[in-house]
């Protein structure tokens, strides 16, 4: 058996308040697969110690069992991306202790099992459970999972009741309020750095993912969106730099896409005293001033323009210069090159 789990040589008290590494890797030759107590010893004491009474009803003959997992932990939040063959047991075993958790499947399948509900998680589609009630689960040969866990009493906490609660929510990734959490998770790993530095921004996303859980199992969706205005407009950034090249990108199409009502993400935009079109049209420039600096007496400004969405080198050159306080054509002669501003 070859077992590893890494968090970034952090002691349990100093993960609370700073963001780790999370890493887990799994071997287990076919000949050693009923060793699956050795897993859940391993798994003591960690975020993954929900799972128990674990089984590998399928080994593969050749390659044995194997479990990969990489992500970050932090307050006591999970986000990992897991790589896992045949292997089924126990979520939860009726402890507070036990978390709420998601899992997001982009191939294979998990199904799950409660003495109320069973669900088959296939690719595209998400499930949050409360681990609290014990689900049975069987996950198939070769299934990669995103999966998120979060302290069941921060779901559960204040003036909310369990037993308000749905213990379970199924939904296509298509869902708007699931958009938003992955457009939101993706931003968060992207600024892992940041979190690194920061316990404010820390409790910031794991107060956000707290939200968004509970309104899904409340069935209180768009209530994350208003309560967390910060987590909508940190989702919409990501997804715009992810698109600041496409020639349709729009206030309509990022609020579509992060799955927060228009009206809501302008507000959020406003509230932080920007709007959705000027972050746009600022790293659209940003984003030219480096082309600049790269291409340097190569650059062509028409093409910058063109390449970053300006309707035309005009408007470019207006926009840079209000910025930058030059037009690109002074600023590549004050770089020592020159350019022409056609």
């Amino acid at each position: 058996m070859v077992y590893r789990e890494a968090k970034s040589g952090e002691s349990a008290q100093s993960s609370r308040s700073r963001p780790t590494d999370f890493r887990s890797a799994i071997h287990l030759p076919t000949r050693q697969t009923d060793r699956t107590d050795d897993i859940v010893r391993a798994w003591e004491g960690g975020p993954l110690a929900h799972l128990n009474r674990l089984a590998i009803p399928e080994p593969d003959v050749h390659n044995g069992f194997r479990f990969l997992a990489n992500g970050h932990y932090f307050e006591n939040l999970l986000s990992i991306s897991v790589y896992c063959d045949s292997l089924s047991g126990i979520s939860g075993d009726d402890r507070e202790q036990d978390p709420v958790v998601a899992d997001l499947v982009t191939a294979g399948k998990i199904l799950f099992t409660s003495r109320h509900a069973s669900h088959a998680v296939t690719p595209g589609r998400i499930c949050i459970r409360d681990t609290k009630a014990s689900w049975e689960f069987y996950c198939e040969p070769a299934t990669r999972v995103r999966v998120v866990t979060i302290p069941r009493h921060l779901v559960f906490s204040g003036a909310t009741s369990a037993r308000s609660a749905n213990g379970s929510y199924l939904a296509d990734v298509s869902t708007p309020e699931v958009r938003f959490l992955l457009n939101f998770l993706e931003a968060m790993e992207k600024s892992s750095d940041d979190l690194h530095r920061s316990v404010a921004a820390q409790a910031l996303a794991a107060d956000a993912c707290t939200a968004l859980f509970s309104g899904m199992l409340f069935g209180r969706h768009a209530s994350a969106y208003q309560d967390h205005p910060n987590a909508a407009v940190t989702a919409a950034r990501n997804f715009i730099e992810k698109n600041l090249g496409s020639s349709h990108l729009s206030p309509a199409m990022v609020a579509q896409n992060v799955g927060v009502p228009l009206r809501t993400l302008q507000r959020s935009f406003s509230d932080a005293d920007d709007s959705i079109m000027a972050f746009v049209r600022r790293r659209r420039l940003q984003n030219a001033h480096a082309d600049l600096r790269r291409l340097g007496s190569t650059a062509s400004i028409s093409e910058i323009a063109a390449r970053w969405q300006f309707a035309d080198a005009s408007h470019f050159i207006r926009h840079f210069k209000a910025l930058y306080g030059s037009t690109p054509a002074s600023y590549l002669r004050n770089l020592g090159g020159s350019g022409t501003a056609e």
